[in-house]
């Protein structure tokens, strides 16, 4: 039985007109000024394992109560948020792995076999620390050193070409001579600057292409060892090979301790990191069902009513999914002792990742039925408008009935005369847009309903006059009286304003809303209820199936079998339970919604000639609603089944290790771990998605408007040429060239003779990479490294200096008292280097700055070095002052062309996801028409993968405020609205997805029919609006002021009602043309509607999306009296 409900009350006053009431109220995704600061806080600042913790939830909110209790400062909570074991086990292995570096480094031997750069180890310490699983280490351990050891063998190569320009050497030179600059030659200088900008723009071009992942560290160390082996060997009269050995072994050391500890202290392997993230994702899933059950309970017509708490859990649960496709990506290497293999997880992902587009459309019904949802923005004219013309005659027309039909959600308004009416016990008023069967065709309750459709026909149409002009004066008074800007979207605005005033609005919309909304709750809390039950348990296996403990001594085999057979039990009795409620739910609660429309069949109730049913459109939101639960609901069957099947098939432990073949197979498009702080990616990607899928639009390919296809094989060489040329003018490949242009230019003191002693003994080379790496590809990215390398250099410093001075007192240094000093401050280090909110590489250089101080004071006292730069507060100060020097150089250069902004970054990679959505859209309509059997994660992934860019793109756009511009404030609000139309587009193609791989061949031809998909003349506007939209934001270029939105006015040409086929149409596909009881029982019935209303919400937010892309890029090709002639004639 359904838990009691409380009394609904219907608000019957009338509504207020506000900017509530016009203005897009939407939950995808959350904005950035107020989720993403909040988040940001909560989120640690790098590495896997900090993001999520599940299995410690419940001393999290334990910690949070009492740090609330405690009266904590915001900027303190994440210590207690983070003082869990769990948390505390990475920050042990690493703060050990690094103090055994100090360990090693102080070691006289060791310490001079490391040479000058020993000091390497530590701050490698820093830099990557062991903190994520052993195979995790391993990749990157590995891809570090060998960007090193290239970036070595480059360094060897153009050695070797400058002693050959070389006119004089010297094997046998004294060092003090050499750095002097002495030897310092033209010719090898000359060849050595080329390197180092071809080595350095390889590199960096790495970094910019592959943007965040493991890649991006190795790509960072091959600067350093490109840079610093270059610019010194440049002095020396011969070629110093060995130069490169001095970089990479203290990075070789690091590695071997950082391969060692996460494998003896702590260890964790991938399938664990895994199974917790997955716990991450199921468990505010549970929390999201939970919240529908008590949600469904509630007034939804009430103006209180807020979902708000449903999209977060959604969200939480959405947030998950990168790192766990980032560990996915490494289960295949992993090395475990346990039942399960890591590949066996694979399957569980896959129902993870569909599970969060069903939650996603259960809230969709909330969406459309929240009062207080977003209507079609309404754009003002420039002057005040003629009043939109209306229909004359109340009566109904063939052509333009009275009652029509649509998808389209309702608006929350009417008169107050109408409002106050209640409807009797037996008569429930039919809408004024809500026509169940084409006026010509037979209706069992035609003759009943004609008498009313008059009665109510004048004061309905009072009511849309009254909204109307509302609307417009509201509209009007948004505009800023001198905000110097035109007004767009006038044509699409009004057409909307029509369309809403006639068909989109309903009087008594909030009875009907609410009774739904309870037949609804009546047919889904028992389902609910058992998916509740089914998430908790599911949750509570993923947590400990990777648990093992060595407890084969005890002799307690008996006693395990048993309550393993027991726990399988449990989870067969659990399926069975499901399986059982979800058939009944299928087959009889389910049809509880069916209840308002039964009577217009049935003939023999004496009252029906005074009840008419409800428009269709709440029996469609009802069904949005069943149908991702249905299908959430079987998806946790086949999560059960999959318990089940692993629970009986991987009985006992083993050794799973990797087979060779899949060793370290890794393509760049693949997902990864994504750092949200990162600002190196292109926006002409999107990571997650097969490059091939960029330009798929059936068989539609790309050409070349300058030339023919190539015929013989000199022109295919020409044009392979040719495109590379081209290619160089890119996005990546210009950061690189120009950030390996500011590194040759400030290695020029080095390459002169007159100031190369001074820029040696100084340790110039700092701030050469120091600028290096601060220049990023944009300018707000750029000023943000400044400010924050600067201020966290001078803490790092003061940091630094104090350990140093502490463990050295008055002396040179003292290798007892350091490591002391390092075991003491090392954990609370570590503790703040995984988990400190703040930004990641202001965090990073704190410590850095700390090593480097520490590690070169000790050097400096304990090595003979030809420059010294002194040892405590003398190094900290020559390196902020160097740090300093090289940031400000690169922030400078950032205003150089070619200058790229985060604003042009912003609107590319909005161009880019549009094309996208539109490539998916032909490939969704393409797999509908086709009718063959295929598997659909492709498409499912890469729309997973657009929304992962967008959220990224949200967090990118908070360092626009560094770039300082004259030309006015950036439109961060018109971009966000974009963005949000964008993500809901790309859910509706994923709901839309999983409609027509349902729908049956009939059905989906009758879907197609009913949606105009095989319309070519509709199609012709959908995808001309898709490619207007995306060139518009890719160029910038002004819209047509005309344009074939609004979509919607098409996609309504033909009313249907609750019939399947349309009374005109000339095949019915054996379809019934007459609606029956059985068909609206029908599951493919509940499909068909599915996709209809998805269809429409996807139409509906192209036109928004055309609206707000011109409050973006404005508009031309103006014709006077267009808008309003077109308008009149239609009505």
């Amino acid at each position: 039985m359904p838990p009691s409900r409380p009394q609904v009350r219907i608000q019957t006053g009338p509504p207020q007109i506000s900017n509530s009431t016009i203005e897009p109220e939407t939950n995808q995704p959350p904005s950035p000024h107020g989720q993403s600061n909040e988040h940001r806080d909560e989120r640690p600042a790098s590495d896997m394992e900090k993001n999520t913790d599940v299995s410690d939830s419940s001393v999290h909110t334990d910690h949070k109560q009492l740090a609330r209790t405690m009266n904590l400062p915001q900027s303190l909570r994440w210590i207690q948020a983070n003082s869990t074991w769990s948390k505390w086990k990475p920050v042990i292995r690493s703060a050990l792995a690094a103090w055994i570096a100090v360990v090693v480094f102080i070691i006289p031997q060791i310490e001079n076999i490391l040479g000058q750069a020993a000091f390497l180890i530590i701050i490698a310490s820093f830099l990557s620390p062991p903190s994520d699983p052993f195979i995790a280490v391993l990749e990157r351990e590995i891809i570090v050193l060998i960007f090193v050891a290239l970036g070595w063998a480059w360094v060897c190569l153009g050695l070797m070409f400058a002693s050959l320009a070389r006119t004089q050497t010297i094997p046998d030179a004294s060092i003090l001579t050499i750095i002097t600059g002495e030897y310092i030659e033209a010719g090898p200088s000359v060849i050595i600057g080329v390197f180092i900008f071809i080595g350095s723009t390889f590199f960096l071009y790495i970094k910019a292409r592959l943007g965040p992942g493991p890649f991006l560290p190795a790509s960072v160390f091959g600067c350093i060892c490109v840079d610093i082996s270059l610019m010194t060997a440049v002095l020396f009269p011969y070629p110093y090979y060995k130069i490169g050995q001095m970089i990479i072994l203290p990075l070789a050391f690091h590695s071997a301790i950082s391969l060692v500890v996460s494998i003896l202290v702590f260890p964790q392997s991938i399938s664990a990191q895994f199974t917790t993230y997955m716990q991450g994702a199921v468990t505010p899933l549970a929390t999201a069902i939970s919240l529908h059950r008590s949600h469904l309970l509630e007034d939804v017509t009430s103006s209180a009513f807020s979902y708000k708490q449903i999209t977060d859990a959604a969200n939480k649960a959405e947030n998950t999914l990168p790192m766990l496709a980032a560990a996915a990506r490494l289960l295949k290497l992993d090395v475990v002792y346990t039942r399960l293999a890591p590949t066996d997880y694979n399957e569980m992902h896959g129902i993870v990742r569909k599970l969060m587009v069903r939650v996603h459309g259960m809230g969709v019904y909330f969406i459309l039925i929240h009062p207080t949802r977003e209507q079609f923005p309404v754009t003002p004219a420039v002057s005040h408008p003629a009043t939109p013309v209306h229909p004359r005659s109340p009566s109904p027309r063939p052509d333009r009935p009275s009652s029509v039909t649509t998808e389209e959600r309702h608006a929350p308004s009417a008169d107050k005369e109408i409002r106050n009416r209640k409807p009797s016990k037996h008569h429930q008023p039919l809408p004024s847009h809500a026509r169940l069967y084409p006026t010509n065709s037979t209706s069992p309750l035609r003759s009943h309903r004609s008498h009313r459709s008059y009665k109510h026909s004048h004061s309905h149409h009072a009511h849309h006059t009254l909204l109307h002009s509302s609307l417009l004066h509201l509209a009007l008074s948004r505009v800023p009286k001198r905000s110097g800007e035109t007004a767009v979207g006038v044509f699409e605005s009004q057409k909307y304003l029509n369309l809403e005033a006639i068909h989109l609005s309903h009087p008594d919309s909030t009875f009907f809303t609410a009774r739904a909304n309870e037949l609804l709750s009546d047919s889904c809390q028992d389902l609910l209820s058992v998916c509740q039950e089914v998430l908790g348990i599911s949750g509570g296996w993923i947590g400990n199936v990777g648990g093992f403990s060595f407890d084969f001594l005890r002799g307690d085999h008996e006693d395990k079998a048993q309550n393993h057979r027991e726990e399988v039990q449990r989870y067969e009795d659990l399926l069975e339970k499901l399986t059982r409620e979800l058939d009944e739910f299928s087959t009889k609660k389910r049809l509880t919604v069916l209840d308002p429309y039964r009577p217009m069949f049935d003939r023999s109730d004496d009252t029906s000639s005074d009840y008419e049913v409800p428009p269709h459109r709440y029996l469609f939101h009802c069904y949005v609603y069943q149908y991702h639960l249905l299908h959430f609901a079987a998806l946790l069957q086949d999560m059960l089944k999959e318990i089940i099947r692993l629970e009986t098939q991987r009985e006992k432990p083993k050794l799973w290790v990797p087979s060779l073949p899949k060793l370290f197979t890794w393509r760049t498009w693949e997902p990864y771990e994504i750092n949200e702080q990162e600002d190196d990616e292109d926006p002409e990607t999107i990571p997650g998605i097969d490059p091939t899928w960029m330009t798929d639009l059936g068989k539609a390919v790309k050409r070349d408007p300058d030339a023919l296809p190539p015929r013989n094989a000199l022109e295919r060489v020409m044009n392979w040429i040719y495109r590379a040329v081209i290619s160089i003018g890119g996005g990546n490949m210009l950061f690189a060239l120009k950030a390996a242009t500011l590194t040759v230019i400030l290695a020029i003191p080095s390459f002169l003779k007159t100031s190369a002693e001074f820029a040696y003994a100084n340790k110039f080379v700092w701030a050469v990479f120091m600028a290096q790496l601060t220049l990023a590809r944009f300018r707000g990215d750029t000023t943000f490294g400044v400010i924050a390398r600067i201020i966290s250099t001078f803490a790092g410093g003061l940091i630094g200096t104090v350990i140093w001075y502490i463990s050295a007192g008055n002396g040179r240094g003292n290798p007892y008292g350091l490591a002391a000093v390092c075991a003491v401050c090392y954990p609370s280090f570590f503790f703040a280097r995984l988990y400190w909110p703040i930004a990641p590489m202001t965090n990073l250089i704190i410590w850095v700055t700390t090593a480097l101080v520490v590690g070169y004071s000790y050097d400096d006292t304990h090595l003979t070095v030809t420059s010294s730069p002194g040892w405590g507060i003398d190094v900290a100060w020559r390196r902020f002052v160097l740090v300093t020097v090289g940031v400000l150089a690169a922030g400078i250069f950032s205003h150089f062309p070619p200058s790229t902004t985060i604003r042009s970054y912003q609107r590319r990679t909005l161009a880019t996801t549009s094309a996208e959505l539109g490539s998916i859209y032909c490939s969704v309509v393409s797999y509908a028409n086709s009718h063959v059997e295929k598997d659909n994660t492709i498409t499912v992934r890469s729309l997973l993968a657009i929304r992962s860019k967008l959220k990224r793109s949200l967090v990118l756009k908070e360092n626009v405020i560094y770039e300082f511009s004259l030309r006015g404030k950036w439109p961060a609000e018109r971009y966000l609205k974009i963005l949000e139309i964008q993500t809901q587009i790309a859910y509706e193609l994923c709901h839309l997805m999983s409609v027509v791989h349902d729908l049956e061949p009939a059905w989906a031809h009758a879907f197609l029919r009913r949606t105009r998909m095989l319309d070519s003349d509709f199609q012709g506007d959908v995808l001309a609006v898709i490619s207007l939209i995306s060139n518009a934001l890719h160029t910038g270029s002004p819209l047509p002021q005309i344009t074939p939105c609004p979509l919607l006015d098409r996609f309504m040409l033909r009313r249907h009602g609750l019939n399947v086929v349309h009374e005109e149409s000339e095949d019915d596909y054996g379809l019934p043309r007459t609606l029956t009881v059985d068909t609206l029982e029908n599951l493919q019935y509940l499909t068909f509607c599915v996709g209809v209303s998805t269809t429409f919400g996807i139409i509906t937010r192209l036109d928004r999306l055309m609206v707000a892309v011109k409050e973006l890029v404005g508009e031309q090709y103006h014709i006077d009296g267009m808008g309003m002639s077109v308008i009149a004639t239609e009505v």
